[in-house]
């Protein structure tokens, strides 16, 4: 096992003792709402957990094509991406898995089956006007024990015609053009949308990264219920010219690239019964295609996801310090294939789930909550028209916790929870292929998490302890997948502030975290797979000013070392019964960027940015020779060249 660097954290051993501290949101005189993390409405502020909210003005300022992109620059060390643009990116949340956290569209999960973990770049940000992203366990969903992000569709601010248009120009090939435009009558709306891209990849391809997404919405008031439906649909193509990444083999194909395909719609009825008493119901159908060359090849596999979800949640409201909600939820899922060529046949999945929720305020400023879940899991396989059940078992889902506000502006909050999820398809069907594979048992999964937060005029600060463990998590053994692992994450999270209403602020953010296997041989807890991936440490700095119409953000962030495969080399390795190379990397993660807007008018916006200001552009030539290995600010998982230094100017016109 390689020696542990020098930034191992001490901080890390006062985890135990932090966890007793945990976080908080910042003040704010009136706090927004937050639907993901409870059934109903509620402000941020009296939320058991720590939630991040990001409007539609911090989306538009960061110029991000999707959540991938976004999230890479506000959760550092939480999100790791293989670098350019529609490359891989996955969401580590307080150092969960990526499969941990669970991703919602208005309020109904979404999840690609034929991804072990949502990839957050093939995820649209066109048409979302509201971000959360929320840790810990929700205790409501699916899935979810490491946390949820949840995204919000706008609909038009105002009666009759609204929206804007946008486009967009830069360095590495950028090019963009957007239109929103959307229609609002008395009691109803309609709203559409079209955003065209492209952007030449990290190094050289002969063709551009490409993203098309349209999206419609509509929504009318009957009675005493509110209609809503929507479609989203999204094309990518990604270049990917990194057909062999390991410690003995590259080889760069500037031809080879994936495609994507998604489409995903919803229907959502919202009914205020009678006093007290609310009955929210939807309904949505997601479709997922790809073409993708799977490691070391460049022939594309062609393979396909269907997702099919039913929830309707039953509030009442008993007086006016305790509610109750009652949530059914039913999920019909199925998998063709998989971007490794040996997944033949399909896998299919169902699940019904019962859930409970209650809130309760004993006393003022002091707020309880309860949530618990049971479902019924069925996973079978479907090869050369034989139906095999390979699953049937009973899961859970639980969460209690409380929010307590204090005197001179503090909150007080913590929640703990667990589960009992079944595992993902893709690892059933890869199974499936392997006579005498193990059966995959349920995964188990618990949390805790506390916080400590404080707002007093212009200042603000927190701090957040967590801890999550996991019992029977699936993973690579040889050729097949078993349950196997018991992994236990630490980590703390603070921050402190200060700023004015609009001219000016200053945050300094920081946090650790140490992931271990604590199945592994004595010496060998962090040289496994299931650890990998999570870095010791990051920190960063953000701030803004802003002086008549003209105001400039600026940000920089430090991703730290970390345990981690040397690019997919691991991965394969395992996959064909060999040790995986893990090794402990010395590389620091650096990046600054810039945006500064101008308000030309009612109607105009210009927006300058600049991001990856400190990266290095990389050569296919530097890539074959691995020249870049071991520099700092090189890549964010190594093997893979960091997408280069940034440039874009955006015109938005607003009617």
């Amino acid at each position: 096992m390689p020696p542990r660097p020098t930034l191992r954290m001490g901080s890390s051993l006062l985890m135990p003792v932090l966890a007793c501290v945990l976080a908080a949101q910042e003040p704010a005189p009136k706090p927004p709402e937050t639907w993901a993390a409870e059934s109903r409405p509620v402000a941020v502020d009296r939320t058991p957990g720590q939630v991040a909210v990001f409007d539609e003005e911090a989306i538009l300022r960061s110029g991000a094509r999707t959540l991938g992109e976004f999230l890479l620059r506000e959760l550092p060390s939480q999100v790791q991406s293989e670098g350019g643009p529609g490359l891989p990116s996955r969401i580590y949340l307080g150092g969960s898995r990526p499969q941990d956290t669970l991703v919602m569209v208005d309020g109904m999960p979404l999840m690609d089956p034929g991804r072990v973990g949502q990839d957050l770049n093939e995820i649209p940000l066109l048409g979302i006007t509201r971000v959360e992203v929320i840790t810990g366990s929700p205790g409501s969903g699916p899935s979810g024990q490491g946390g949820t992000i949840a995204l919000y569709t706008g609909r038009p601010t105002r009666p009759g015609v609204s929206g804007d248009l946008g486009g967009l120009g830069g360095n590495n090939g950028q090019g963009q053009g957007t239109a929103t435009p959307g229609y609002a009558w008395d009691g109803g709306y309609f709203r559409g949308g079209n955003l065209s891209a492209e952007a030449h990849q990290a190094t050289d391809t002969d063709r551009p990264y490409r993203q098309v997404t349209n999206f419609l919405s509509a929504g009318q008031v009957w009675g005493s219920a509110v209609w809503h439906a929507s479609w989203r649909g999204t094309a990518i193509i990604v270049p990917d010219p990194f057909q062999d990444v390991s410690e003995s083999m590259r080889t760069y194909n500037p031809a080879r690239e994936s495609h994507q395909r998604s489409d995903t719609g919803q229907v959502a009825v919202d009914w205020d019964l009678a006093p007290g008493w609310r009955l929210a119901t939807s309904l949505g159908l997601a479709r997922f295609r790809h073409d993708q060359p799977g490691a070391g090849t460049a022939v594309p596999t062609r393979f396909e996801g269907r997702d099919t979800r039913f929830q309707s949640i039953l509030q009442v409201t008993t007086g006016s310090r305790s509610s109750l909600g009652l949530r059914l939820d039913a999920q019909d899922t199925r998998q063709d294939g998989g971007v490794d060529p040996v997944l033949l046949g399909s896998a299919k999945g169902t699940q019904v789930g019962l859930g409970l929720e209650w809130t309760f305020e004993p006393t003022p400023g002091l707020r309880l909550l309860g949530q618990a879940r049971s479902t019924r899991d069925r996973q079978s396989l479907d090869q050369a028209g034989a139906q095999t059940e390979v699953l049937s078992a009973s899961g859970y889902s639980f969460r209690l916790g409380f929010n307590q506000e204090l005197p001179a502006g503090l909150r007080i909050y913590g929640a703990g929870g667990g589960g009992r999820t079944a595992p993902a398809l893709l690892d059933q069907l890869r199974n499936g292929q392997v006579p005498g594979a193990p059966p995959l048992r349920m995964e188990q999964a618990s949390s805790l998490q506390i916080g400590l937060g404080w707002g007093r005029g212009h200042w603000y600060g927190r701090v957040e302890g967590r801890q999550q463990t996991g019992k029977d998590l699936v993973g690579l053994s040889g050729s097949t997948y078993a349950n196997q692992d018991r992994v236990r994450v630490r980590g703390t999270d603070a921050a402190f502030g200060w700023r004015t209403a609009e001219k000016l602020g200053l945050e300094g953010f920081a946090r650790v975290q140490e992931a271990r296997d604590l199945n592994a041989p004595d010496g060998q807890a962090f040289s496994t797979l299931a650890v990998q991936r999570r870095p010791f440490s990051a920190h960063g700095l953000k701030g803004f000013v802003g002086w008549g119409r003209v105001q400039t953000e600026v940000h920089y962030t430090l991703q730290g070392h970390q345990y981690s495969t040397f690019g997919d080399g691991g991965g394969r390795a395992a996959a064909n019964g060999l040790p995986p190379v893990i090794r402990a990397t010395h590389v620091a993660y650096r990046t600054v960027g810039m945006t500064t807007t101008v308000q030309a008018g009612p109607h105009w916006l210009f927006l300058l940015r600049g991001e990856n200001l400190l990266q290095p552009r990389t050569t296919p030539d530097q890539w074959l020779a691995a020249q870049r290995e071991g520099q700092n600010d090189a890549y964010v998982v190594d093997g893979y060249p960091a997408a280069p230094p940034s440039w874009s100017v955006e015109a938005r016109y607003r009617f």
